[in-house]
């Protein structure tokens, strides 16, 4: 039970530190945004967000440096989320005055909630609870649900272009693979959010929910990889498998 935990959970961990250097390499060497907004919003809330957080947790959460860990994790929570509410509009809903106002009206909530949980819950002995830990929550899985419903639609939208040879099939299944990713981590958290809220914290160190949370974070982290990381080999499968249905398509043409 533990291994099958610490490998979900440290698989996640893994490649979303992979993922946000390597995409924040390439934005520095390119200056592109999408690239910068997803590589700070996946290093904030995986490796920073959850990682200090989960080092405080094993370090005493009375202690100094237990409230200065969870502090920063506040911190880079906050950066992560809002930097993927930055990317979700600016990628997909960039000409849309609606998706410019919920991005910029979440963010101000994302750092009313964190400032508001501070001042409720505390940083040393804190509780959770509250309605500003639970703004939070729902903005940081809110997020991650916009971002997956943009990009599986986005990917429909480059299958019927790659059917006419208008998309390239690597950048065509890394939208579906982001969407994937995006929709396990917001399954999880979703899932999570609720238990805890229905039992009132009194599963969180539950084995099976962290099974569960920790598989969704295995996908997760398998999409991010191949989305952003992908082997050689997977690239050529992907392109090959898109020859073999041209091919396939122009034999049944009349």
């Amino acid at each position: 039970m533990e291994y099958a935990l610490a490998l979900g959970f440290g698989s996640f961990l893994l490649a979303s530190l992979a993922v946000g250097v390597r995409l924040l390499l390439l934005a520095r060497r390119t200056g592109q945004i999408p690239e910068l907004l997803i590589g700070v919003g996946v290093l904030g809330i995986g490796p920073l967000g959850f990682g200090l957080s989960t080092i405080a947790a094993l370090s005493g959460r009375s202690t100094i440096l237990g409230a200065t860990l969870i502090g920063c994790s506040f911190l880079a929570l906050f950066i992560g989320a809002a930097s993927q509410y930055l990317f979700a509009w600016y990628v997909f809903r960039i000409r849309d005055a609606w998706a410019r106002h919920l991005c910029f009206a979440a963010v101000l909530l994302l750092a009313a909630s964190y400032a508001g949980d501070i001042l409720e819950n505390g940083l040393i002995n804190r509780n959770r609870g509250g309605v500003w830990f639970w703004l939070g929550m729902a903005l940081r899985v809110g997020v991650l649900g916009w971002n997956a419903g943009e990009s599986f639609a986005y990917w429909a939208r480059m299958r019927r272009r790659l059917r006419i040879g208008l998309a390239d099939p690597v950048v065509t299944d890394r939208f579906l693979l982001w969407g994937m990713g995006s929709g396990a981590a917001f399954l999880g958290s979703l899932i999570g959010a609720v238990v805890i809220a229905l039992t009132d914290f009194s599963t969180s160190r539950s084995p099976v929910m962290g099974l569960v949370l920790s598989a969704h974070g295995a996908v997760a982290a398998v999409a991010m990889w191949l989305a952003f990381l992908p082997p050689a080999r997977y690239r050529h499968w992907i392109e090959e498998r898109s020859r073999e249905r041209d091919v396939a398509v122009s034999s049944d043409s009349p």
